[in-house]
């Protein structure tokens, strides 16, 4: 990951603003210890299943059981919609709940070491982004045949021969953006384009796995330009997550609305 920490390209993009909504407070974040780095993964949400006393852990291999973790809710239905044809005595639902928490649960297992289920963790990518990752990854390593995790997408501007990150303004923030979806990195890149035709041939998009970006949010402390890097990301979830982020948000501002009546 490191090859990724370079300076940022920052522009003022019209409603770029729009970035910071989806993650509200978590964006003020001053040094990733491991509890801010949950903080900034909170913004994303993720999809297990389950039910409401437990959730469903997955068999593999040598008797192990593994919590899966998927990154779209449409997938995480499917399985519950075949687990319930198959038996539909089975009290599974999808459960929504923060990458952070995720993340949490996987730190907190590497810890203690504990004997107790799950025994792994595994991430199950949006499936529609992994042609285009796969392509992206094969332009710099073409032996390349399968992605390696979760795909985030961003946008490189070469100026003068010196490559830099795309980042975008938001008041006094400078954001360097990574996309679970390419086609919505693709739409700012559009936006750019249009504002400063002078940078379209500049502009460049690549794909890292979400593994890396968590390893630089872990590695980053005591090392400025990997701090800096760091502390700009901002990870910006699918449309349909998104979605699903604002109406829990309405839910709780009704919620807290109601009790302070």
């Amino acid at each position: 990951m490191k090859s990724l920490i370079r300076s940022a390209t920052t522009f003022g993009l019209v409603g770029s603003t729009l970035l910071a909504s989806w993650l509200g407070s978590t964006l003020n974040v001053l040094a990733l210890t491991q509890e801010q780095i949950i903080n900034k993964l909170n913004g994303v949400p993720v999809y297990t299943i389950g039910n409401n006393k437990e959730i469903l852990l997955q068999a593999g291999q040598n008797n192990q059981t593994i919590f899966v973790t998927y990154m779209s809710h449409q997938q995480a239905q499917q399985v519950v919609e075949g687990i319930k044809e198959a038996d539909p005595s089975k009290d599974v639902e999808v459960i929504t709940l923060p990458l952070g928490k995720v993340y949490e649960l996987v730190k907190e297992k590497e810890k203690n070491q504990s004997q107790k289920p799950p025994d792994a963790f595994t991430f199950v990518p949006l499936e529609k982004e992994i042609p285009s990752a796969l392509s992206l990854l094969k332009e710099d390593n073409p032996k390349a045949e399968v992605f390696p995790g979760i795909p985030l997408f961003y946008a490189m501007v070469t100026i003068d021969n010196k490559q830099s990150f795309l980042s975008i303004k938001d008041g006094e923030k400078s954001l360097t953006p990574f996309y679970f979806e390419k086609q919505s990195l693709q739409n700012l890149v559009e936006n750019l384009k249009k504002q400063q035709p002078e940078l379209a041939s500049s502009v460049e998009i690549k794909v890292t796995p979400l593994g890396g970006i968590v390893e630089t949010f872990e590695n980053s402390q005591n090392k400025k330009e990997q701090e800096e890097f760091a502390e700009s990301v901002v990870l910006i979830p699918s449309e349909e997550s998104a979605a699903i982020l604002r109406t829990l948000l309405q839910q709780k501002n009704q919620g807290q609305g109601t009790q302070s009546q």
